[in-house]
């Protein structure tokens, strides 16, 4: 008879671990699902010091098991400049930076911030920005999806560079409007400053 309790409890136990794992499964708890790990060598180089760009975007992507990264730059001519990177799941991208070259013009704080900063990339309405700069020559903008800074790079024609960075999954889709800002500004500003290098501009970074 005792033996038998024990068979029957055995089977319990092993019966209850069957359907826990099998409920791990389906949600996709680790170990079945782990999740990847961004590393300093991972990253786009245009994205700025690895050291310092790595823990911002760490805090910004969804939890999956693996991420990849792809970066494009263009130096073709002397007039445009093009730098992006883009950081992928296994599924889909959930981060994309881009900077170009902005003619600046007669342009104002409020016409780049309706123009460049909320359509380069994809649209969005400029009344979800917030100003996060003060300097007179250099722009910058933050939503809760999207940063955006432009700074001067040549006198001529007041030609500028425009950054955008754009979250477009994050480690948590109902995000508030202050979430992730501050890693959003800080990856803006340290591409827009690599960027800045990279293009050869005369004009002094500030920010």
């Amino acid at each position: 008879m005792a033996a038998s309790k024990v068979r029957i409890i055995a089977a319990g136990l092993v019966a209850a671990a069957a359907l826990a794992a099998g409920a791990a499964y389906l949600l996709e708890i680790p170990p079945f699902e782990g999740v990847g790990t961004i590393e300093a060598g991972d990253v786009c180089e245009n994205l700025g010091p690895s050291g310092e760009v790595v823990p911002a975007i760490r805090e910004l992507a969804p939890p999956k098991p693996s991420y990849s990264f792809a970066e494009q730059r263009n130096h073709g001519s002397a007039d445009f400049f093009f730098s992006g990177c883009s950081g992928r799941t296994d599924a889909s991208e959930f981060l994309v930076t881009r900077t170009e070259t902005t003619m600046l013009g007669n342009s104002t704080f409020e016409s780049w911030s309706a123009g460049p900063a909320s359509k380069m990339v994809e649209t969005e309405d400029p009344d979800n920005f917030d100003r996060f700069t003060t300097d007179g020559d250099t722009w910058g903008v933050v939503s809760k999806s999207k940063a955006a800074v432009v700074t001067p790079c040549f006198s001529r024609g007041r030609q500028g560079l425009t950054t955008i960075v754009l979250l477009r999954d994050s480690a948590e889709p109902e995000r508030t409007v202050k979430r992730f800002r501050q890693e959003l500004i800080d990856l803006a500003t340290s591409t827009a400053e690599f960027a800045h290098k990279d293009a050869g501009c005369t004009l002094p970074f500030t920010l």
